[in-house]
């Protein structure tokens, strides 16, 4: 419930994702977006900020000083906390660590991977 805030003002980024989620699922894609939306997924899948990696990561620990929890099922972000198969299909939004950045300015971390033109 807390990410309804924050997902309101990109509906129509998040309704994109769902369409191309569903289509990548029907192979109803084409190759480029399907290569991107898969290498961003292979990405989050051994970024240490994914949730099932930050529960036990030292790269979580050490930027937020203190160990990750979640009581969500789905692999989700744990610095957007958008769900990963969403985010990974949003081709026009950045990596999840773009919100730690805008919170941190101070502390800047690399993305890592961008947005695509659409």
């Amino acid at each position: 419930m807390k990410l309804i805030p924050k997902g309101i003002k990109d509906i129509d980024k998040i309704l994109g994702a769902i369409k191309n989620d569903i289509a990548l699922e029907f192979n109803m894609i084409s190759d480029e977006r399907r290569d991107i939306i898969i290498g961003r997924r292979l990405i989050c899948a051994t970024c240490p900020f994914m949730s099932k990696n930050a529960l036990q990561s030292k790269e979580y620990f050490d930027l937020i000083n203190g160990h990750y929890s979640t009581d969500r099922e789905e692999d989700h972000c744990s610095m957007c906390g958008c769900p990963i198969q969403i985010r990974t299909a949003a081709l026009s939004k950045n990596c999840g660590m773009e919100a730690w950045n805008e919170e941190h300015p101070n502390q800047q971390n690399e993305l890592r991977w961008k947005a695509e033109q659409e």
